[in-house]
């Protein structure tokens, strides 16, 4: 299972996570120091929390897409049992632009590769920290103590461009989640052979792992983990496989 492999690789809880009060500020720099596993695409889709949460092998996450809204989160966030199952909220602080991009950054995306399409799917942009705590009855084989969501209106491509590939980024993704759906609302592929490898190829910003969905094609240079069975997740619960960086 990927849970065992994952239990090999845990991270203590970071201890800006653990002493977050609400009402602080955004920690940028501490936030995208810890592991982030990094979701284009993401809807509301809890299953990345739940594989990588209960195994401690990371506690922070960036979900990034721009087809839905904020309201439709926070309301899923209040109905903890629909996604993130066993966690509530602790604090929420909503972002402005300037406070997630501290300076100018530079777009490695040609934008003749934006579709038209796309606009049609855009909802209004927002941005939001959510601190989650796990519920008292619940221990730690259920998931860590806290975790922290970075949840964003953006396009899945576009953010990873801005907040992993500028001169001012703090680290590279630690896992990066891949699943593409047909007639998903994207104008382009995250899989291999997409806008986003691209750019995470071409200035050299490749994640350790990537969680690939059936269907999906993981990026060059990544293999799938031998001997580890699927784990089910996405709006379809489509399989989804561990991959790791090869070279």
């Amino acid at each position: 299972m990927p849970y065992d492999y994952l239990q090999q690789n845990t991270e203590p809880l970071p201890d800006w996570i653990a002493n977050f009060r609400d009402g602080d500020k955004f920690p940028r720099e501490q936030f995208f120091a810890s592991r982030v596993v990094y979701y284009p695409g993401s809807g509301d889709d809890g299953q990345p929390v739940k594989l990588f949460g209960s195994t401690h092998s990371a506690h922070t996450f960036v979900y990034a897409d721009y087809g839905i809204t904020q309201d439709f989160l926070e309301e899923r966030l209040s109905h903890p049992e629909t996604s993130f199952r066993g966690y509530t909220t602790l604090s929420r602080l909503n972002l402005s632009e300037s406070e997630l991009l501290p300076g100018r950054w530079t777009q490695h995306i040609n934008r003749a590769d934006y579709s038209a399409n796309m606009h049609s799917f855009a909802k209004a942009p927002f941005g939001f920290l959510e601190i989650l705590q796990r519920d008292p009855e619940l221990g730690d084989d259920h998931g860590p103590r806290r975790l922290a969501i970075l949840f964003l209106g953006a396009d899945g491509i576009a953010t990873y461009d801005a907040l992993f590939c500028q001169e001012h980024s703090i680290s590279e993704p630690f896992a990066v989640v891949v699943q593409d759906h047909g007639f998903g609302g994207n104008y382009n592929r995250f899989d291999q052979g997409g806008i986003l490898e691209g750019i995470a190829s071409s200035c050299h910003v490749l994640p350790q792992l990537q969680l690939v969905a059936e269907g999906s094609d993981c990026w060059a240079g990544f293999e799938q983990v031998p001997g580890l069975d699927g784990d089910f997740g996405g709006m379809h619960r489509n399989l989804r496989f561990l991959h790791r960086r090869s070279n």
